[in-house]
């Protein structure tokens, strides 16, 4: 088998040697290659070609087959990280909020009521100046406005460094000041023109009922003691409702065994937990 090649598309095939075969195949091939110039490139496949016949074999075009899609696992790896921080940034925990306490319901009191205590308070303030300094004329001032029990320390105090009696609120709820001897005169009109301006409000001296007790006490066994025991301070068990609620008389706390600030020291190191546990709910009183 003799194989001739027309360009780099055709191929044709003979079988034969005389002149007569070379001349027809010659003939053929100038028409295949005038008509078939611009074929695309083929591969002819593998056939049995009777002898004496020429044939031109069909051009066959070779399509690449398509190659798989590579995925580097580092890519996969970082998309499912993403995946997983963008479901955790769309979820957020929720942090755990307190129990709330039923607001206490205080006694009603009339404004004339108000007045008739404010007006006692103001007579014990004098007569206590006159008793202390008989010979002092007793200062003149009006009221501004009644106090309530959380500002009393923070406005006393500052009326009193005013008055030149340097004086600050303490964070357990007191008033520091310092009286020196042969001061205590100049100390007693201030603390007197103070009071008169910013009395504490007559509410304030009401005894608690049974409803603002019970607040207090929930207030200071649900919020209070974790709050101390968090910052590692050591709060004695308490006392049941009804042990409390018969034990609590007078004006304050101080008449109840139970005092869940009963181990925490005064000093300086320790002021700061006055302001994180409050030692007196909110609203207590309104």
């Amino acid at each position: 088998m003799v194989m001739k090649t027309a360009g780099e598309s055709d191929l044709v095939f003979s079988r034969g040697s005389n002149s007569a075969d070379r001349r027809a195949f010659g003939l053929l091939f100038d028409r295949v290659r005038s008509s078939e110039a611009t074929a695309p490139p083929f591969s002819a496949p593998s056939a049995s070609i009777p002898d004496g016949s020429i044939h031109r074999v069909r051009p066959t075009l070779k399509v690449p087959a398509p190659r798989p899609a590579r995925v580097s696992w580092k890519v996969l790896g970082i998309a499912l990280v993403l995946l997983v921080l963008s479901g955790c940034a769309a979820a957020p925990v929720a942090p755990p909020s307190a129990t709330p306490i039923p607001a206490p319901i205080p006694p009603v009191m009339t404004e004339a009521a108000r007045q008739e205590l404010a007006d006692q308070a103001q007579t014990a303030l004098r007569d206590g100046f006159v008793a202390s300094y008989p010979d002092v004329a007793v200062p003149t001032a009006t009221r501004e406005r009644f106090l309530s029990l959380e500002e009393i320390p923070s406005v006393i105090a500052a009326c009193l460094t005013a008055a030149g009696v340097p004086a600050v609120a303490s964070p357990e709820g007191g008033i520091e000041t310092y009286v020196a001897l042969g001061d205590e005169e100049r100390h007693a009109i201030a603390d007197y023109v103070c009071n008169t301006r910013f009395p504490s409000d007559p509410k304030n001296s009401v005894p608690l009922n049974e409803s603002q007790i019970t607040y207090l006490y929930q207030y200071q066994t649900t919020v209070l003691m974790p709050c101390l025991e968090a910052a590692h301070i050591r709060v004695d068990p308490p006392p049941t409702l009804e042990s409390f609620m018969a034990n609590y008389t007078g004006q304050g706390p101080a008449t109840v065994t139970w005092q869940p600030y009963a181990h925490i020291d005064q000093g300086p190191p320790d002021q700061g937990i006055y302001k994180q546990c409050p030692q007196m709910p909110e609203h207590l009183r309104d």
